[in-house]
């Protein structure tokens, strides 16, 4: 009987270890697993994040580095060897419509009569006999003409009017009226720019837009542009068109340097609309293709006419 007993406890002695052994070895085998899972994930996220830092820094190494221009001053981001702004001025000026325009004047109510009208009105601002519309309320007077000298006459202002001044008389924002242009041709005048004064016919008032850079002409109706060759190596050019409300919507400057001794021309954007001072520098074919219409339309900009081509059909001093 105690030996039956013996055995039996030692048969659950026996089976109690072993189950602690066997629960024991599971314990670890998991805990092992669970260790080597998240050894392996935690190298397959690494791999991923070494992966993705090594796109980051070549995409970095493609798009950001930067280049360095005349000035010294960066000139933008380069992706692929290419300045990021230089497509956008590029595509800037392929936009802006550089061609000649014109504007008919409407005949049907600008009659001969009106026409007296406009012009004696003109010749009564020329003259300082009728005051010109200031944008804050104010009038002012064509206090543009500088008679220092005092034994100065109104015969040497009437010549200054007469020959050293440029006129357009065309319909320039597209009302069907005309308006007068004037530009300085030298001589004793202050102002530096053209010059836009419309009359109104239903206020009896003039109206003056101007203050623009003196190298500025009129290219046609609502447009302007400047050639200029004062540089010792580079030929400079403008371009600005002008809305109804006498405001800049199209702005343009460019410019061709000349070689430096065997090397060739070089053309340049120096600025469009709101980049400024770019300085993006093109090859000759995109000049020719981007600017084009420009130069055509300032081998065929309108003319100037004279004070007395002008008022012909006027009394005038």
């Amino acid at each position: 009987m105690k030996k039956t007993l013996f055995r039996t406890r030692l048969f659950y002695i026996i089976m109690l270890f072993g189950g602690i052994f066997l629960l024991s070895g599971k314990l670890m085998y998991e805990r092992e697993k669970s260790m080597l899972d998240s050894e392996q994930t935690d190298k397959i996220t690494a791999n991923k994040l070494s992966y993705s830092e090594a796109v980051s820094l070549e995409d970095m190494n493609d798009k950001l580095e930067y280049v360095e221009g005349e000035s010294g001053d960066t000139t933008g981001a380069v992706e692929n060897g290419k300045n990021l702004n230089t497509e956008i001025v590029c595509e800037k000026l392929r936009l802006i419509d550089f061609t000649i325009r014109e504007y008919p004047i409407n005949t049907e109510v600008y009659t001969e009569e009106i026409n007296r009208e406009y012009k004696e009105i003109f010749l009564g601002v020329l003259f300082n006999q009728i005051p010109i519309q200031l944008d804050d309320g104010e009038q002012s007077y064509f206090n543009e003409i500088d008679l220092r000298d005092k034994e100065s006459s109104e015969e040497d202002y009437t010549k200054i009017i007469k020959q050293y001044m440029n006129y357009y008389y065309l319909d320039f924002d597209g009302d069907g009226f005309p308006e007068l242009i004037v530009e300085p041709r030298g001589g004793n005048v202050r102002f530096g720019g053209p010059r836009i004064f419309k009359y109104d016919r239903d206020s009896k008032k003039v109206y003056v837009d101007g203050y623009r850079f003196m190298k500025y002409r009129p290219l046609c109706a609502g447009k302007f542009y400047y050639e200029d060759n004062g540089g010792a190596s580079a030929i400079r050019y403008g371009y600005q068109e002008i809305n109804s409300q006498g405001k800049i919507i199209e702005e343009a400057t460019f410019q061709l340097v000349y070689p430096a001794y065997e090397n060739p021309e070089r053309y340049f954007i120096t600025s469009v609309g709101e980049f400024e001072n770019v300085n993006v520098e093109i090859d000759k074919e995109s000049w020719d293709e981007m600017l084009h219409d420009f130069f055509e339309a300032k081998d065929n900009a309108v003319e100037g006419i004279t004070f007395d081509e002008l008022f012909s059909d006027i009394e005038h001093p």
